[in-house]
């Protein structure tokens, strides 16, 4: 937006200098190449507007695709609560149901506290869970869910924002390494919830251990 005031005041002072007055007809030339960096700038203008259109309409998107996501796992959860999920037919550690599977791995497996890098070990996981994906579910969209417990960042503060900033980038570096073992990048789908979808009460160090995981969903692309 900033971009686009700064256009329409150099278009605004461009119009001036032309209507001057005692501006001389021998300065023909000159206007002319006023003009027509006055018509470059209108271009200019409207490319940034037709850009944060497509921004503003990918943005809805996602977060519809992110809503859709999300009512999916609600309503995979509420049938394996009632049992009508056929969670023997899932890959060991996962859950969900014929068209929706995930699987939560702990935070302390993937990272050290407040990190976004893998610990030792933690790039082997990825690539087991990568592994189950390409066998099992090589057909999906793959969405990487980052979650955190709701204790605010000590230790790293210098490294992110807050808890959501760390829950994105941990996803982040999930994706990239699925990007690594063959996961089709055009397919697999990066966010970050921080400490707002948690699994359980962040009223104890139990709880909240459950609640810092990356969650993988495996998810049947819309039209399949």
């Amino acid at each position: 937006m900033k971009r686009m005031s700064y256009v329409i005041g150099v278009l605004l002072a461009l119009t001036a200098v032309v209507m001057l007055p005692g501006c001389e007809s021998g300065k023909d030339m000159q206007i002319a190449e006023l003009q027509r960096q006055v018509d470059d700038l209108q271009f200019q203008q409207g490319d940034l507007k037709s850009r944060l259109a497509s921004a503003l309409n990918g943005g809805d998107q996602a977060r519809q695709m992110a809503l859709s996501l999300q009512q999916q796992l609600d309503e995979a959860r509420r049938q394996l609560a009632e049992g009508i999920a056929m969670q023997g037919e899932m890959p060991p550690g996962w859950k969900g149901t014929t068209s929706i599977a995930w699987i939560d791995i702990a935070d302390d497996i993937l990272f050290n506290a407040g990190k976004a890098s893998f610990k030792k070990g933690g790039a082997d996981k990825v690539r087991e869970i990568a592994e189950t994906i390409q066998s099992e579910f090589p057909e999906r969209q793959i969405w990487v869910v980052g979650h955190t417990d709701n204790d605010p960042i000590k230790v790293t503060k210098h490294l992110w924002s807050d808890n959501l900033d760390l829950s994105l980038n941990r996803a982040a570096t999930v994706g990239r390494e699925f990007y690594k073992l063959g996961l089709d990048p055009q397919d697999v789908f990066v966010a970050g919830q921080g400490e707002y979808r948690p699994k359980a009460t962040n009223n104890s160090k139990t709880n909240k251990a459950l609640n810092r995981r990356v969650e993988i969903i495996a998810v049947e692309a819309p039209g399949d």
